[in-house]
């Protein structure tokens, strides 16, 4: 059984930071289904099904999804990450590690291994990956200039006097 809604807004009993680094749900399944079931099958765009054995389901890149297994089971599941997602994906793994699961216990960096293995089978797409998160981490520090900066004078400071170099008495 599967019950899965789009992207936006979060299932109901979700809930996600603005910056959506945090996601707080119940703490299991069973819970879930029994608090917040009824509820989120009334959510449009709302689907919910039964997959029969030698079946697959596919589940569109950010869609909240749950599975529950009615029988014992075998499941393979598979993340895809698409080429034009590739450097959002290189972000996640380098800067939100304790977010990164799915990976044995005696793996300590899965971005180091990410890169190593992607670099391996395709150079290319890596060396891609790579440009566009540079470019994205640049166009980052640029917007963060622009914050701190009026005019291209300096217009923030985090001292306790005026912007120049006296010393507050």
């Amino acid at each position: 059984m599967f019950p899965s809604t789009p992207s936006s807004p979060a299932p109901p009993g979700v809930y996600v930071s603005d910056d959506q680094s945090e996601v707080t749900s119940p703490l299991s399944i069973v819970e879930w289904l029994l608090e917040f079931h009824a509820e989120a099958r009334k959510t449009p765009g709302c689907m919910e099904g039964v997959c029969e054995a030698g079946e697959v389901l596919h589940v569109p890149s950010g869609w909240w999804h749950l599975v529950v297994n009615l029988e014992p089971s075998i499941a393979v599941t598979q993340n895809f990450v698409p080429r034009n997602h590739l450097a959002s994906a290189l972000t996640f793994l380098k800067d939100k590690p304790e977010q990164v699961s799915g990976f044995k216990s005696d793996i300590k960096d899965p971005y180091a291994l990410f890169i190593e293995m992607l670099g391996a089978k395709h150079a290319d797409l890596l060396k891609e990956g790579l440009a566009k998160l540079e470019e994205m981490q640049a166009n980052k520090k640029r917007k963060w200039d622009d914050m701190v900066k009026a005019d291209g004078k300096e217009g923030f400071g985090f001292g306790f006097g005026g912007m120049d170099d006296e010393e507050v008495p």
